[in-house]
């Protein structure tokens, strides 16, 4: 009987903690549910990339994309740092590859939505972006070459590849160094310009439609439903909601505070669907959290340089699209009156508690952290304005982000 008891004092607490759709006002209620995963558009195409939905493209981009023979030390692969059960994100503050990268992983959730790719914007799609890691030194440290030669060498890969592709344009079986590329070290390099610039050419359109199968994979990674996604469906449609989703008085607070124009500004940089406006923004972290350290990350200032060079940007040679679908490149914003210098991308806030630690770098590992941050922004030049909350209000805060993680 004492035990029914308790049970029964448990539902009413659950039940009474349950929010009415009263309590949101209606425009707080139209812009929180802009918010829900449900209100994702339709995948958007990817001119640049004519494989980009073909099933096979993304079944074979899969088997890369976990491949650890495709880097360097035959260790490490896209899934390395891209972990499934972390969001895809690896938990570190700064990625580990080969060596300590400059910055924090970012999760691949949404990413078919976006226009810019990584923290700096430096690449314009994925398949551009997803060609970056295998030669980076310190992330999987390997070159083009040596990627298509274990493709070559694989004939199971190699007969994917083929029934995707074509045969291999490149003649990598004739290479007597497997390593070439124009990064890397200096025998890479040395390596890479003895070819002629046909076979440069040749190999460069085969690693592009290596690019574009992993690309093809990332894609339709799922983003889940959260609690809050649940919560706003069933509150749009007029029911309480407090079986399947209730929400607590410090989460509807939350949320209040989230969508608030002055109190929080939260929802100017953090909106849509995967909370995100995809944008690049100075928060006043462009130099390291750390004092003793000087060293300015320039951000989206030489981002906007580097997706300009890119030979595989949606302008170049082996991109699939033609240039009147390429206009985000051709007319990027490079405006000096703009402030690039130290801004970064705007990061999505879906599954936040996987996705820690935040910041470009990894500097604050809670969000505690990063609200004090908000609250009382660092001295220099930057975008924040501060924030008056109280502790009541950062817990309420913190309480609705809580809701955007599935775990």
């Amino acid at each position: 009987m004492i035990r029914f008891k308790r049970l029964f004092i448990l539902l009413l607490t659950v039940v009474a903690s349950a929010v009415p759709a009263a309590d949101l006002s209606e425009v707080e209620l139209k812009i929180l549910s802009s918010m829900s995963v449900s209100r994702l558009a339709e995948l958007p195409a990817s001119p640049s990339n004519q494989y980009a939905d073909l099933l096979d493209a993304r079944t074979f981009g899969e088997k890369l994309f976990f491949d650890k023979r495709l880097s360097g030390n035959g260790e490490l692969s896209c899934g390395s740092c891209h972990q499934p059960d972390r969001a895809f994100t690896d938990g570190e503050a700064k990625a580990k590859g080969v060596h300590r990268v400059g910055r924090n992983t970012q999760t691949l959730l949404g990413m078919a939505w976006q226009r810019w790719f990584y923290w700096d914007g430096r690449r314009d799609s994925l398949w551009a972006q997803a060609l970056v890691p295998f030669e980076s030194a310190d992330e999987m440290g390997g070159s083009r070459t040596q990627v298509l030669k274990t493709i070559a060498e694989d004939s199971a890969l190699k007969r994917e590849y083929e029934a995707l592709f074509g045969a291999m344009k490149s003649p990598v079986e004739t290479f007597e160094d497997q390593h070439a590329g124009p990064w890397g070290d200096q025998k890479i390099q040395a390596n890479w310009y003895r070819l002629s610039q046909e076979v440069r050419d040749q190999i460069n359109q085969d690693y592009a439609k290596v690019g574009k199968a992993i690309a093809a994979y990332v894609r339709y990674i799922p983003v889940p439903s959260t609690r809050f996604d649940r919560l706003i469906g069933c509150l749009a449609v007029g029911s309480a909601c407090a079986e399947d989703a209730p929400a607590t008085a410090d989460e509807l607070a939350g949320m209040k505070l989230f969508v608030h124009p002055t109190k929080t500004r939260c929802f100017q940089c953090h909106n849509g669907p995967m909370l995100t406006n995809g944008s690049f923004h100075n928060v006043g972290s462009a130099f390291p959290a750390n004092k003793t350290e000087t060293t300015l990350d320039f951000g989206r200032q030489l981002g906007v340089r580097g997706v300009k060079l890119d030979e595989f940007n949606c302008v170049g040679p082996y991109s699939d699209a033609p240039a009147s679908d390429c206009q985000a490149l051709r007319f990027m914003n490079q405006s000096g009156h703009v402030p690039l210098q130290g801004a970064f991308k705007t990061p999505t806030l879906r599954s936040l508690r996987q996705t820690a630690p935040f910041f470009h770098d990894g500097r604050y590992t809670n969000l505690e952290q990063v609200l004090e941050h908000y609250q009382r922004p660092p001295e220099g030049q930057h975008e924040l304005l501060g924030m008056d909350l109280s502790d009541k209000e950062i817990k309420q805060l913190i309480a609705f982000l809580e809701m955007l993680t599935t775990k």
